[in-house]
């Protein structure tokens, strides 16, 4: 088993920076794909358990599903088809407050098994980089939001 974890302070309150995670329209400008679609809606909210997110890049489309979907703490999910030679991926987002009340940090933990003996460092660098420019995109829309707010 193969695992990144990262951890990012985010300056806005945890319901601003969970809204921005939660939202799957969002992650098409984070990742760079041309657009991220639903599939099918989750429950009880659209974004929750069992949606279906799909990220379209050129002619392949990487699907999702939303596994627990805990407002405004925690959202997770798994890799149901990937381009990439990996099995059982998914990934746990969790948002904690921090002590002055106005920030939060997210805690980022994804895990996937090699289908290809060998080649975990390849393909563990290829899923942090991208993991890391999705990060990056939140924490900007978040710090974008928490500005236009003050």
């Amino acid at each position: 088993m193969q695992t990144i974890s990262l951890s990012t302070h985010l300056e806005a309150s945890q319901q601003v920076a969970w809204d921005v995670i939660s939202d799957h329209s969002l992650y098409g400008s984070f990742t760079g794909t041309s657009q991220v679609t639903l599939e099918k809606q989750g429950t009880p909210h659209t974004n929750g358990v069992g949606a279906i997110r799909v990220f379209h890049v050129g002619p392949i489309r990487i699907r999702e599903e939303i596994t627990t979907f805990e407002p405004p703490k925690q959202m997770a999910y798994r890799v149901l088809s990937l381009p990439l030679p990996l099995r059982n991926c998914r990934s746990d987002l969790l948002l904690v407050p921090c002590e002055d009340g106005g920030s939060c940090t997210l805690h980022w933990d994804s895990w996937f098994e090699l289908a290809i003996p060998f080649t975990g460092g390849v393909l563990r660098r290829v899923v942090a980089v991208q993991i890391n420019k999705i990060v990056a995109g939140i924490a900007a829309e978040v710090a974008r939001r928490a500005d236009s707010a003050s």
